[in-house]
């Protein structure tokens, strides 16, 4: 009898290590202990909502509608994003990776003819440098992994950080973050902010916030409270519409700051050029050390968030379904490709354009990533060996450029929009 019941816990184990597929926490092994950001999506949970089916979240880049906040690889199963973000340079990108897995094994010559890119070996693994500035590699045959810049020796370094490594790098706060998401909460983004806050910046910014209106009776409490800030994360919950919670974390209670909580966040985020017109009718609660805030996000709103953490480059995920021993495009898909990537970068202006006349300043943040987000989305043209020699521009371009202007630059290149 003990027998027969060491065989069933046995099969049992076996079932469950076989059936049961893989967590994002194995992913974070791949994650250098540099990372300060990071989003988690299940995608398999998320892809069968109504509102990612309605906008066409995980379709192919030439089938689905610009309106689309988010690009969801039709190949991937559950998609972590990391990244290295300096909050003192408007969330500039230092490093930013993905880590997907995979429904089924992706051969590297397919990703380098989908990306326009070459192969390459690096460490013993099949690599492709990409014309969007990323390296994919090929970490397991179900594991794909995907970082932006191109650096190759930096690029060399992580591909090998998952090899051996049991252990975690990530801050607890980053792997709280990750143990979120689920079915229903199949969205999670995070930033850590501990120790970030530079104290004689911060208490110059209090003195100068519209929020506190010059009454500096309380300055010194709230910089001691905001020196203690350990992160903000937004957990999303997509159906019908995307409820989202934007938590703040701090080391002690944030009721010091009162009914300024929320005006004093929401100016922050305008000062860094973050500005989120859908948090002005959220509603407020403190909560322990923390402050939150709830609501829903528009579509506008979503594409903002997503473009903070985005996967190096999407290009690939025309790959599903399509003939890989096709050695070209066919004419007719190549237009079509291009009248989606036009479509998606009107939609990008046309978002920006929405707020910039009236609030032109604290936008920076979104006008980087635009810029970058167009890239990603996948210029067929640019992607032709010729076009990289070359060197072709464009609307994208412009959008990167721009941003270097920072706030007095918002206005030149506002002013230069077409109408």
């Amino acid at each position: 009898m003990r027998r027969a019941c060491l065989i069933l816990f046995a099969c049992a184990v076996f079932v469950v290590s076989h059936c049961v597929p893989a967590r994002s926490d194995e992913l974070l092994r791949r994650v250098p202990a540099s990372a300060n950001a990071l989003m988690v999506i299940d995608v398999k949970a998320l892809a069968i909502t109504p509102l990612a089916v309605q906008q066409g979240w995980n379709r192919k880049l030439e089938e689905a509608n610009a309106d689309r906040p988010l690009m969801l690889p039709p190949e991937a199963d559950r998609i972590l994003v990391a990244a290295h973000l300096d909050a003192h340079r408007e969330m500039s990108v230092v490093w930013e990776l993905a880590a997907m897995q995979l429904a089924e094994p992706m051969a590297m010559r397919s990703v380098a003819r989908a990306e326009g890119g070459d192969l390459d070996k690096i460490n013993g693994l099949e690599s492709v440098w990409t014309p969007s500035d990323a390296y994919f590699v090929s970490l397991e045959p179900k594991l794909l992994g995907v970082m932006f810049p191109a650096n190759r020796q930096l690029f060399s370094r992580w591909a090998q950080l998952g090899k051996g490594n049991a252990s975690l790098g990530v801050s607890k706060y980053l792997a709280d973050a990750e143990k979120a998401v689920n079915t229903k909460r199949q969205i999670v983004l995070a930033m850590d902010l501990a120790d970030s806050p530079q104290p004689h910046r911060l208490r110059e910014s209090l003195k100068q916030s519209d929020a506190l209106r010059g009454d500096e009776t309380k300055l010194e409490a709230y910089a001691k409270l905001i020196e203690g800030i350990q992160g903000v994360t937004v957990q999303l919950s997509i159906d019908t519409t995307a409820k989202g919670t934007l938590t703040v974390d701090f080391r002690d209670s944030p009721q010091v700051l009162g009914t300024l909580a929320k005006p004093l966040l929401l100016e922050t985020l305008d000062v860094f050029g973050a500005h989120l017109p859908d948090l002005d009718s959220w509603a407020f609660k403190f909560q322990k050390n923390s402050l939150m805030l709830d609501g829903t996000f528009s579509t506008d709103g979503l594409r903002r968030l997503f473009s903070l953490l985005e996967i190096p480059s999407t290009k690939f995920g025309t790959l599903k379904d399509e003939d890989v021993s096709a050695e070209k495009s066919s004419p007719s898909l190549t237009t079509k490709a291009a009248k989606a990537y036009f479509k998606s970068v009107t939609a990008l202006i046309d978002d920006l354009r929405k707020t910039l006349g009236d609030t032109r300043d604290n936008h920076a943040v979104w006008m980087e990533r635009y810029g970058r987000k167009g890239n990603v989305a996948g210029n067929p043209l640019a992607a032709s060996r010729s076009e990289r020699a070359g060197g072709s521009v464009g609307i994208t371009g412009q959008c990167r450029a721009r941003p270097a202007g920072v706030h007095s630059g918002l206005h030149v290149w506002n002013d230069g929009l077409p109408a």
